[in-house]
């Protein structure tokens, strides 16, 4: 248990310095081209489900609600 909360405090300690850091810099701290490779892949992963889920006809079709 005293692992689990040492590690947790470091862990929040290391991002506090860091967006402190970021803040104080107002550097991005070169994190930002993994966060675009990342988001790129994704939506690209996204986006091929999507286009083939669409031809082989598996989307749900939008349902209007009814009243109860």
């Amino acid at each position: 248990m005293k692992t689990a909360i040492t590690v947790l405090s470091v862990l929040c300690a290391v991002i506090a310095y860091y967006f402190g850091l970021r803040y104080f810099s107002g550097c991005d701290l070169g994190f930002t081209p993994a966060k675009q490779y990342v988001r790129n892949w994704l939506r690209t992963l996204l986006h091929t489900e999507v286009t083939a889920a669409r031809e082989a006809g598996a989307t749900p079709q939008p349902v209007a609600e009814q009243a109860a």
